[in-house]
């Protein structure tokens, strides 16, 4: 059942389910490559389930021990490392990075845990996705470090698969979301995927398919304030520092995700947040020596086409036709029938987006400034556990 006050995912595994993870791991095997190691990372939703969590998660990656070096990464981990960075005498290191809540929390320590096992490369993939090709790590180090138009490369694109084996996105079958252009936003973007040459600029990533180089994540790393689409804004804040994504039209893995438990309107709330926050980020630059000026156009068609002047008009109107669908299922109810909580609720929850558009999702600051402060905070933690061996060395005893 869905909760307001837990983070919100876009399938969380119920505790009583065992999920896709169990399936990720068996793709893995696949790899002819192995030159590698694999940390799970068990994040919950709610606190109060964090013990259980591990617990079930370390039981699901127990088996794969003897396949390839396995770490999981939980929260009794991450509240280890956090105290332990936070108490560094004399350096002033930002704990607070170290963490496993929210998406981009989740991303970066995927990133510190490959710095922590001394990795060239991170590899970020998702337990809703599954391995097919035995040649993909081989793939992955064809082209990453090496060069491209006199710059290197430091962060691959893969794509998604889905269960039929398309990479376009099938339309909208909700009534509701005729206004929304996002997925055919996408689908005018996925178009590079079957076009040559293999390697191309792409304005759009998927952070369970895309490939870091460690000079790429040890300077840039995502934004903890973007609730969902961290991984077009970690794309982003790399062509800030002047490093783009290449998309690999070769590098593809199955995405086969359960069904979402999240309400519609709880869905929408927090494509709204991404959308405004990434589009004032953009708004916000200003001059600085030895950054780029990314503009809203770099990420045409997707996902800019969500970034424009008229994102508040097509936020509006979606809003709205989702408050119907409520009202709707509603008048579905049989004569002499009150209608219940859930279609009310569901109602004002869509409603109440127009005003969350309106005065939440703005950020109150410059989240441009505000990011380059963070990604600062993030280089000097980056340097000081690229040569500390404590929090190294219990990941290495983990493996």
């Amino acid at each position: 059942m869905f909760n307001k006050n837990d983070a919100v995912y876009d399938h969380p595994t119920p505790l009583d389910f065992d999920g896709t993870l169990t399936r990720a791991l068996e793709s893995i095997t696949v790899l002819s490559n192995r030159d590698f190691n694999v940390v799970v990372l068990a994040c919950a939703t709610s606190p109060d389930i964090e013990h259980l969590v591990e617990e079930k998660v370390r039981a699901l990656a127990a088996p794969f021990e003897s396949f390839f070096p396995l770490a999981v990464v939980s929260h009794s981990v991450e509240k280890r490392m956090s105290e332990y960075v936070a108490g560094q005498e004399g350096k002033k290191l930002d704990a607070s990075l170290v963490s496993l809540t929210g998406y981009s929390n989740i991303r970066n320590m995927c990133l510190i845990v490959s710095e922590l096992a001394r990795s060239e490369v991170a590899v970020l993939f998702d337990d809703d996705q599954v391995y097919e090709d035995p040649a993909y790590i081989d793939k992955v180090f064809e082209n990453i470090g090496h060069n491209f138009n006199g710059k290197p490369i430091l962060a691959l694109a893969g794509y998604y698969l889905r269960p039929d084996g398309e990479y376009l996105v099938p339309p909208p079958a909700d009534w509701w979301m005729s206004e929304w252009p996002m997925v055919e936003a996408m689908n005018e973007a996925f178009s590079i995927i079957g076009s040559e040459p293999r390697l191309k600029l792409t304005p759009f990533v998927f952070g369970g398919n895309m490939a870091l180089h460690r000079d790429a994540f040890r300077k840039v790393a995502f934004d903890p304030r973007i609730r969902r689409g961290e991984d077009i804004d970690y794309l982003v804040n790399c062509k800030f520092f002047d490093i783009d994504f290449l998309l690999d039209n070769q590098l593809a893995i199955k995405h086969l995700p359960p069904d979402s438990h999240v309400p519609a309107w709880a869905h929408f709330r927090e494509n709204i947040y991404r959308f405004v926050y990434a589009r004032a980020k953009l708004r916000g630059q200003v001059p600085v020596e030895g950054l780029r000026q990314v503009e809203i156009s770099e990420l045409d068609p997707y996902p800019g086409r969500c970034m424009g002047d008229d994102l508040e008009d097509l936020i509006y109107k979606t809003c709205v036709l989702t408050g119907l669908s409520f009202m709707h299922a509603a008048l579905g109810v049989k004569p002499g029938m009150k209608a219940g909580m859930r279609e009310e609720t569901e109602f004002h929850e869509s409603m109440n987006n127009i005003r969350v558009a309106r005065y939440d999702a703005p950020p109150e600051d410059d989240p441009f400034t505000t990011y380059l402060e963070l990604r600062a905070s993030w280089e000097e933690l980056m340097k000081f556990l690229a040569s500390d061996e404590t929090l190294a060395g219990e990941l290495k005893a983990a493996f």
